[in-house]
């Protein structure tokens, strides 16, 4: 298979995307400086299905956590539109979260004004209307400012599948280990970023929010780290480079192991380990990944620097394998 180059759309989306958020923290606190006067203290900031206030937060707290949330968000969407290169789902979804947030924290804003007690404030489901609508307007406008994106790996009609990695030249016995490890500090800031998003969430949201958020962010911070062995066991992907736990495809397992670009929104369905039909592995970022291909017919992927020789090793160790359990074969 041949890959063309991905050309890199720079600082753009990136900056797209953060302008996007500032936005909404500019208008957050234009509409807080301007009716602080009139809001009461403790203000309303969750509300119930049907709209009435039941958690409330302190006047002098409100706009700290308010704009806490902001910049979380801020920093994690614009960290995953860096890491991606200006992926333009993510620069969508990215500017799609600016607005909704900016358009929701203005809105307790203007509707706690001129309230006698936080106790009568409510927020009809005219707000998430106009919510939606801020947000698609955001996203309509932010997914051209941010440029086309990176192209994706593009194959020849006629060879769709990678090529097997040259196989190294075993001698009977031989015992080779290739290892490496493997990290994405993107990856690390997202789980950071939701763990804090989550700790902010649950004054403002309640604990659901917030407990979902932190036990997200720490599942993704776990897998920021791997360390990749090949050797006469098989693959062996260690998370953080801890003996458990642990993923291990056994050289009895697998059919071919080649070498080839994958990028984890479009290949995997997103960072860290992921599983989706016919495919899983640990995606850490976009590049070079070693993808077996097993006796069942689905695919695990890892990215890892010098993919190519650790494919070209495990295909020599998986033929060795088979020579060794065929009958006949030695």
């Amino acid at each position: 298979m041949t890959v063309s180059s991905r050309p890199v759309s720079g600082l753009r989306a990136p900056l797209v995307v953060a302008a996007a958020h500032l936005l909404a923290c500019a208008a957050f606190l234009t509409a807080f400086l301007t009716h602080r006067d009139d809001l009461p203290d403790p203000v309303a900031t969750h509300f119930s299905g049907s709209g009435g206030a039941d958690d409330f937060t302190t006047l002098d707290a409100f706009p700290y956590g308010a704009l806490g949330i902001l910049l979380v968000m801020a920093l994690l969407c614009t960290g995953l539109v860096f890491a991606t290169r200006g992926h333009r789902v993510l620069v969508g979804l990215g500017c799609a979260v600016a607005g909704l947030l900016g358009a929701v924290v203005v809105a307790v804003v203007l509707n706690n004004a001129g309230a006698e007690t936080a106790d009568s404030v409510r927020l009809g489901p005219g707000t998430l209307g106009a919510a939606l609508a801020v947000a698609a307007a955001a996203t309509a406008l932010g997914v051209p400012a941010g440029g086309r994106g990176p192209a994706a790996p593009q194959a020849e009609p006629d060879d769709p599948f990678a090529e097997p990695a040259p196989r190294f030249a075993l001698r009977k016995g031989e015992s080779v280990v290739w290892t490496r490890g493997a990290g994405s500090r993107p990856v690390l800031a997202g789980g950071v970023a939701l763990v804090a998003a989550g700790a902010l969430m649950t004054p403002l949201a309640g604990w659901v929010s917030g407990v979902g958020l932190a036990v997200g962010g720490l599942a993704l911070c776990a897998c920021f780290a791997v360390r990749v062995t090949v050797d006469r066991h098989g693959l062996t992907v260690n998370v953080l480079g801890l003996p458990r736990p642990r993923v291990r495809i056994p050289l009895d397992r697998i059919e071919e192991a080649t070498c080839r670009d994958v990028e984890p929104l479009r290949d995997l369905g997103g960072w860290g380990y992921r599983a989706v039909p016919g495919r899983s592995g640990f995606a850490l970022r976009s590049g070079p990944a070693v993808v077996v291909r097993l006796t069942t017919g689905s695919e695990f992927v890892v990215t890892v620097d010098d993919a190519a020789t650790a494919a070209a090793l495990l295909g020599a160790l998986a033929e060795r394998e088979r020579e060794r359990t065929t009958p006949g074969g030695g």
